[in-house]
């Protein structure tokens, strides 16, 4: 705002008044540069209609808190998208069930700007609007040391407006002020009404189709149930499936969980990015966070995992430590007629298996093991992502 300027006139002013005017309501996460959004929301009157929270967790333990695990990079397009979502869910927390949510927003941005010692690296930021249906991602590359650490946070301060201007359908912002050094890029996934009612936990299942479509009902009846978060997926994955298909002697199907036990939600961008590979076989991507849900979904079925995931599925900290609960989800396991088929895998400890793990006593006859000379792939998928590579 200029000297010459009012809160009447002042194009920032007018934005967030017309933000304020809208049903929009939003939850944000900040941390890296861009909070003088916050401060700027929170000034204009008519806040409190549309600010549900902001939150700044600017160490990286703060901000591994806010998204319940720690993020392989703080400043990357997955970490904004987690931020995103995270935002969201807190939204549909803080607004109630009275609230609609296609009228809620979760914005999560994330930035590495200049700071009082060089930077290595770039100078950029990377903001996440996240809704009931769309995900929106914006990428700020910032000319390195040509603006000082405040004309770059103003710069992400009106990114941050003009994104939640944009998801609030009001009039953006007339520009931000970029160099021709200086690159933003902005992509948005919109879901398929089939997703999106998974998504928003409408209906438990939708089939991503070998010809890109959706389906809410499957095209065939599996016998066994891959479950992964296939990021990316890899020969692994299909050796895997491979080798249950010729145990069970049935088909083995992929199932992509949208709602974790421990994670926030998959963003709309992630999960058409991560089922776009699976051109081989239909996909279910389902709201089943454990595997009683699972075992609802597919009934009789055996779910085909690592012994990392067996590990979790019988971690007393998925069930508040308490033993009864534990033993409560596996009865309801078995009496759905499911089971476990459990490979091995290495680890910093060496190769483990199903004979590692201390299964609990009455509920052995639920995990069978595949023999290491049946499937063993050491590829990881942790180990894919660092690598760079896809595949």
């Amino acid at each position: 705002m200029t000297a010459a300027s009012t809160p009447s006139n002042d194009p920032l002013h007018q934005t967030i008044s017309a933000i304020h005017d809208s049903p929009t309501r939003v939850a944000l996460a900040i941390t890296g540069g861009g909070s003088g959004a916050l401060t700027s929301l929170l000034a204009v009157p008519g806040a409190s209609r549309t600010v549900l929270e902001g939150q700044v967790p600017y160490a990286a333990s703060a901000l591994t808190d806010y998204l319940g695990n720690q993020p392989d990079r703080f400043c990357d397009d997955t970490t904004a998208l987690a931020m995103g979502v995270a935002a969201f869910q807190r939204a549909t927390i803080l607004a109630g069930d009275e609230t609609s949510r296609d009228t809620l927003l979760g914005l999560g941005a994330t930035a590495s700007l200049t700071t009082e010692r060089p930077k290595r690296g770039d100078h950029r930021a990377l903001i996440a609007v996240q809704t009931a249906s769309s995900t929106t991602l914006a990428r700020l590359d910032l000319a390195k040391d040509a603006r000082t650490r405040a004309e770059e946070e103003n710069l992400v301060t009106q990114l941050v407006i003009d994104m939640v201007a944009r998801a609030a359908g009001v009039p953006p912002l007339s520009g931000l002020s970029l160099s021709d050094n200086d690159n933003l890029e902005t992509r948005q996934t919109v879901a398929s009404p089939e997703l999106a009612a998974v998504w928003n936990q409408q209906h438990p299942i939708a089939w991503s189709l070998v010809d890109g479509g959706w389906s809410l009902e499957p095209t065939s009846c599996p016998v066994g149930v891959l479950s992964g978060s296939f990021a990316p997926r890899h020969r692994g994955h299909v050796e895997l499936q491979q080798a249950a298909e010729s145990i069970l002697e049935g088909p083995v199907c992929y199932e992509l969980t949208a709602v974790n036990a421990d994670k926030p939600p998959l963003d709309f961008e992630t999960i058409e990015r991560r089922r776009e590979v699976f051109t081989d076989r239909p996909l279910a991507v389902t709201s089943a966070a454990t595997f009683v849900e699972k075992s609802q979904l597919f009934p009789g079925a055996t779910f085909v995992l690592g012994v990392d995931t067996a590990a979790r599925v019988i971690a007393p900290r998925f069930y508040d430590h308490d033993a009864d609960k534990l033993d409560s989800a596996l009865k309801t396991i078995r009496e759905n007629g499911c089971r476990f088929l459990v490979a091995g895998r290495l680890d910093d400890d060496g190769f483990q298996d199903l004979a590692c793990l201390d299964l609990p006593t009455q509920h052995r006859e639920l995990f069978s093991p595949i023999p290491a000379d049946v499937f063993r792939c050491d590829v990881s998928s942790t180990a894919i992502r660092n690598s760079g590579n896809t595949c």
